[in-house]
C-alpha cells in the first residue's frame, strides 16, 4: 500500500468546502480567495476523474462521490487534528496528574502540597497514591514518585531525596522494654516492610547478631511504609522505615528511635517524567519545587 499522500492541500479546502456547500464561506475560513478555493478542488476532481460538486440552482451540493470523499476526509482531519493536539506544548495552567507511593504521597507531599498551590494557583494537582507503578508513557500520569531507578531512555528522572532507615517505637513501649543494646529489640514484635534491603535481619547482622531463629521472633511483615508507621503510633511493635517520614513523630516525641543504629542502606526516592510530554511547563514547576522542599522533607 502506497502510504504517500498526494493533494493534501487539496483535500482540505474541498473538505472545508464539503461543510459549508460554499466556495465562498469556505475562502472565508480558510482565509484564502474564492478563485484559489475553485483551483484546488478542479485539480483534486481532475485527479480524481469524478465530479464533487454539482449545482441546483444557485446552490452546491455534494455528488455521490464527494459524499463518500467527504467523509472520509472529515474523519481524516479531525484525527490530525486531535494528533497536533496531544503533542502540542500546553500552557503553564491546567491538571498535573502525580502518581506517588501511597507513604510518600500522605506523609510527605500532601502536608505541604497547599504550598505549591499557593505559587502555582492555575496548576490544578491530581494525586493518585498507588504502590504500583504506572507507565509514564500511558497519558495516565505526568509525574512518578517512588523508588525505582529508571531504564527507561525516554523519561527523565531525579533523585528527590535520600533517607536513612531507622528503628521507632512508641514511648509506652520504649519505657517498658528499656532498650540499652540491640538484643533487647529481640522482645519487641519486629515490623518490616516487604522490600528485602530494608528487613530486621539485615540491621541486627549490621549489628552484629546473627543466627537469629526467626521461629522464635515475633515478625510483622506490611506492605507499605505507611502501615507500618501506623501500628508503631499505636504503641504496637518496632518498624525499620525511612526517617524523613517520621521526623515530625521524632520532633514531637510522639514516636522514638528505637537504637542510634540506621541501616547501612539509604532509601532513595525518585521522580521521573516524560521527556516528550506536553506539559513540560506545568511539570517543571512541580518537579523544582519538589526539589526545592527535599531538604524538608529528607533525613
Amino acid at each position: 500500500m502506497n502510504h504517500r499522500v498526494t493533494h493534501l492541500k487539496a483535500s482540505h479546502y474541498f473538505s472545508v468546502a464539503s461543510q459549508t456547500l460554499s466556495y465562498t464561506k469556505a475562502a472565508e475560513q480558510l482565509n484564502v480567495s474564492q478563485a484559489a478555493v475553485s483551483q484546488q478542488i478542479r485539480l483534486l476532481e481532475e485527479y480524481l476523474g469524478v465530479p464533487l460538486f454539482y449545482r441546483v440552482g444557485r446552490e452546491m451540493r455534494l455528488t455521490v462521490q464527494g459524499k463518500e470523499l467527504a467523509s472520509h476526509l472529515t474523519q481524516a482531519f479531525e484525527h490530525i487534528s486531535q494528533g497536533l493536539e496531544s503533542v502540542k506544548l500546553e500552557p503553564l495552567e491546567g491538571t498535573l496528574r502525580v502518581s506517588g507511593l501511597q507513604s510518600f504521597v500522605s506523609l510527605c507531599l500532601m502536608p505541604k502540597l497547599w504550598r505549591f498551590s499557593d505559587l502555582y494557583p492555575g496548576v490544578n494537582v491530581k494525586l493518585f497514591s498507588s504502590d504500583e507503578r504506572e507507565d509514564i508513557h500511558s497519558g495516565k500520569v505526568d509525574v512518578i514518585i517512588d523508588n525505582h531507578k529508571n531504564t527507561d531512555d525516554n523519561a527523565e528522572q531525579a533523585l528527590l531525596l535520600s533517607s536513612e532507615v531507622i528503628p521507632v517505637f512508641s514511648p509506652a513501649l520504649a519505657k517498658r522494654i528499656g532498650v540499652q543494646q540491640p538484643t533487647d529489640l529481640l522482645r519487641c514484635w519486629l515490623i518490616q516492610v516487604d522490600l528485602p534491603q530494608y528487613r530486621w535481619r539485615t540491621w541486627f547482622n549490621e549489628q552484629q547478631i546473627s543466627a537469629l531463629n526467626s521461629d522464635q521472633l515475633l515478625w510483622a511483615e506490611v506492605t507499605s511504609w505507611y502501615m507500618g508507621i501506623s501500628a508503631v503510633k499505636a504503641g504496637h511493635g518496632v518498624f525499620l522505615c525511612p526517617r524523613f517520614m517520621v521526623q515530625k513523630e521524632l520532633d514531637e516525641g510522639s514516636l522514638l528511635q528505637a537504637y542510634p543504629k540506621a541501616l547501612n542502606t539509604p532509601i532513595e526516592f525518585y521522580l521521573c517524567y516524560a521527556k516528550s510530554s506536553p506539559r513540560k511547563k506545568r511539570i517543571q514547576s512541580f518537579v523544582d519545587w519538589l526539589l526545592e522542599i527535599d531538604n524538608q522533607c529528607s533525613g
